[in-house]
């Protein structure tokens, strides 16, 4: 009769239910335990490789020579992994990993693998993981007697899974929305004192901006947008500050930001009539990038003005709409001269991932006038560097093996500035731990 067929299927969905954990790559590391023939071998005894590090964690490797307490039989050797670093804050890491027995050829000869498990204080590995007799056959050349007298070696492959329900860290907007209205009520001042109906202002700087007159409060952009404050520091009200090279939207955008507004969704797409209104005349080094969207419009004013909150936000915008192989040479060479330092973590990533079609566009030439990009590229390349975005307790200070979200999330927990390359951000945590001492 078959297998009947379910009516009325017209569309399937998957859902997932908890957070899903993400695979980061596999790391390698080969273990070499000499003279493996006098090692303790009693049921029971073991050797501990000495610690090493993989995806900025400490590990080590135990061998039961002569099998652990629970193997079976007489005839065994015992093979497991510990995360020291684990083990020592108590906090569980999530990884899937593999112990294999490499013969003098460097073929390997048997596997064990363990899928995603939870390392904490306990070690993972397998009791019964080969015969010993079959290691001290020498047929089998699992042992190379060229050197230390028998040397047996193992491979270890770990890969972490991590939680990325939260992609980009972007700081919190805490300013007053009364300050949102005092805004909107001096310019909409402007506009009725056109008619000669207006009361007294309580602005004191003047912008003119795409032939517009926008009015604000130096005291509110001195806390809010310092680099804007700065330029009305000896400015006339009656004389407004020209703004140059950022659009009225844009700016107005970046005002209600340091006001306490938020950006609404719909700023952020781009239409046809917002990149043919850029003012020609005010093209600059960056000028066909910025214009890519409205993302990168906000992360260029917000970092040319100091409005630090929404240059995070944006430039988090950015590395999730823009990075693509013909924009990655100027989106990381940007990134690199205004200290977006998420943003070059990013298209450092990116570029590990397509290089070779990202050096075959004409963009990469600037790339290659530019050595310590280079440098870093090449860095990344090689080692494949794969940065951590997920703390290992309180006391976590390996700062190297952070990702950016990461750190900064750590200095806005101890009231530090947010804003600043990679290099800055660690060396602003690293000086504030010296002080802790």
């Amino acid at each position: 009769m078959g297998t009947p067929k379910c009516q009325g299927m017209n569309s399937s969905q998957t859902i997932d239910v908890g957070t899903p954990r993400h695979p980061t790559g596999w790391h390698l590391t080969t273990i070499h335990f000499h003279s493996f023939e006098t090692l303790p071998h009693e049921k029971g005894d073991c050797t501990d490789s000495r610690p090493f590090r993989m995806h900025g964690l400490d590990w080590y490797l135990r061998i039961h020579p002569g099998g652990a307490s629970s193997a079976k039989g007489d005839d065994m050797v015992s093979l497991y992994l510990r995360c020291k670093s684990a083990a020592e804050r108590n906090e569980a890491v999530y990884a899937e990993f593999s112990l294999s027995l490499l013969r003098n050829d460097g073929q390997v000869d048997c596997t064990m693998s363990c899928p995603c498990n939870a390392f904490k204080r306990k070690r993972k590995g397998w009791p019964n993981f080969i015969l010993r007799s079959r290691i001290l056959d020498r047929t089998t050349q699992l042992l190379n007697y060229d050197n230390y007298g028998g040397t047996l070696t193992v491979l270890v492959k770990v890969q972490l899974f991590e939680d990325r329900s939260v992609e980009c860290f972007v700081p919190k907007n805490n300013m007053n929305v009364k300050l949102l209205s005092l805004l909107e009520s001096v310019n909409d001042f402007v506009e009725s004192d056109k008619n000669g109906y207006g009361t007294k202002s309580t602005a004191d700087v003047k912008f003119f901006v795409d032939g517009e007159i926008i009015c604000a409060h130096s005291l509110i952009l001195k806390m809010a947008a310092p680099i804007l404050a700065d330029m009305c520091d000896d400015a006339d009200y009656d004389t407004p500050i020209p703004i140059i090279g950022v659009r009225r939207s844009i700016f107005w955008l970046l005002l209600r930001y340091a006001y306490g507004d938020v950006i609404p969704e719909e700023a952020w797409t781009t239409t046809s009539a917002d990149i043919t209104a850029r003012d020609p005349s005010a093209d600059t080094e960056w000028a066909s990038l910025i214009s890519l969207s409205p993302a990168m419009e906000l992360l260029d004013a917000a970092n040319r003005y100091g409005v630090v909150g929404l240059k995070l936000l944006a430039e988090s915008k950015v590395v999730h709409t823009e990075i693509s192989i013909e924009s990655a040479s100027d989106l990381i060479l940007y990134a690199d001269a205004n200290d977006c330092a998420l943003l070059k973590e990013k298209v450092m990533d990116y570029f590990v991932s397509h290089a070779e079609e990202i050096r075959r566009t004409p963009s990469f030439q600037r790339i290659e006038e530019s050595a310590h990009v280079m440098v870093e590229l090449m860095d990344a390349l090689l080692s494949k560097r794969l940065l951590r975005s997920f703390a290992l307790g309180e006391k976590d200070l390996e700062y190297s093996s952070m990702g950016v979200n990461l750190l900064r999330t750590k200095l806005e927990e101890r009231g530090l500035d947010v804003d600043g390359s990679r290099e800055v951000l660690i060396k602003r945590l690293e000086l504030w731990d010296d002080n802790q001492l």
